[in-house]
C-alpha cells in the first residue's frame, strides 16, 4: 500500500518545494526591518483537489535599495480559528527601492480542505537585485 501513495507524496512534494517557492536560506534582517508585507485578498484554488491559497500581496519597500526574496509565512485556520496548516512561502521578484509592488496570483503552498481563514507574516528579504518580475 505505501509503495502505491509514494509516487503521490513525491508528486506533492515537488509542487511545494519548486512551484510554492520553499527556501532554508535566511534574509537581511536590518532591510527586513523597512519593509511591510500586505496581503490584500486572497482565496482557494484547487477544487477540493489540490487546496492552495491564492493570494495578492503587496510589499512595502522602505530601504534605499532594492529587495527581493521577500519570505513569508502563513498559517491556515478552521472556521472556528483552529490552526490547520503552517509554511513558507518566497515571493519571486524584485521591489524597487522606495517603493510598493503588488504580487497577484501567488499560489503559496497546498492546505487542507476545512481551511477558512489565512494569516501571514513578514519573515525576511535580501538586498539587491534579484529575483525575477
Amino acid at each position: 500500500m505505501y509503495k502505491r501513495l509514494l509516487p503521490l507524496f513525491l508528486a506533492l512534494f515537488s509542487i511545494c518545494a519548486f512551484a510554492c517557492g520553499c527556501t532554508t536560506e535566511g534574509g537581511d534582517m536590518a532591510l527586513t526591518q523597512n519593509v511591510r508585507l500586505e496581503m490584500v485578498d486572497w482565496h482557494i484554488a484547487g477544487l477540493w483537489v489540490i487546496n492552495c491559497p491564492v493570494c495578492w500581496l503587496r510589499v512595502y519597500n522602505y530601504n534605499n535599495v532594492p529587495i527581493h526574496d521577500v519570505t513569508l509565512s502563513y498559517v491556515t485556520y478552521d472556521f472556528d480559528g483552529k490552526p490547520l496548516d503552517k509554511g513558507t512561502f518566497v515571493i519571486d521578484g524584485t521591489v524597487p527601492p522606495s517603493n510598493i509592488k503588488n504580487f497577484i496570483e501567488q499560489y503559496i503552498g497546498l492546505v487542507s480542505l476545512e481551511s477558512d481563514k489565512l494569516s501571514v507574516k513578514l519573515e525576511s528579504v535580501k538586498g539587491g537585485e534579484g529575483g525575477g518580475h
